[in-house]
């Protein structure tokens, strides 16, 4: 069966699988340092990630004019509002076409709040189980102390609201 690079003309797929080598270079250094803190984590597939991208990018942010500016204990409460009551959560870089995305415990999550920001300088996302939610913590290139948290409902794979 010919992979998506073998086919001639298809520069989508040439993209996406340039995409998907780079996620799995990338995946063991990013496991082996969240280890190194104490954080088991599982990367998810080549293909649970693709439905995770396409989901985030079909849903409509509804982002208000005036929503907060957030300090790193207001990150702290978002990420424990948000994941409360769930045992897994998804994490993934703010790139999310280039980061790969993991599965790791709530609790996890909770232990690994001091090392997000080093992990992950620009913002990530994290979703619920099974991706009906996810949070947005984007870090302000101009002014790293500034976090700015949306959150955003996943639409149903194959919805276009």
């Amino acid at each position: 069966m010919p992979s998506d690079i073998d086919r001639p003309g298809d520069r989508p797929g040439l993209d996406q699988a340039l995409r998907g080598r780079r996620r799995a270079r990338r995946v063991l250094d990013l496991l082996e340092g969240w280890a190194m803190v104490g954080v088991m984590a599982s990367a998810l597939s080549a293909d649970r990630q693709r439905e995770l991208i396409g989901r985030l990018r079909q849903s409509p942010l509804q982002r208000t004019p005036d929503r907060p500016v957030s300090s790193p204990d207001a990150v702290s409460d978002a990420l424990a509002d948000f994941a409360a009551g769930r045992d897994m959560v998804v994490l993934v870089g703010w790139h999310v076409d280039e980061e790969p995305a993991l599965l790791l415990s709530f609790r996890a999550l909770i232990r690994a709040l001091p090392h997000l920001r080093t992990v992950y300088p620009d913002g990530f996302v994290l979703l619920d189980q099974p991706l009906g939610a996810a949070l947005l913590v984007d870090v302000d290139a101009d002014d790293p102390a500034r976090v700015l948290i949306d959150r955003l409902t996943l639409t149903a794979p194959g919805r276009q609201d």
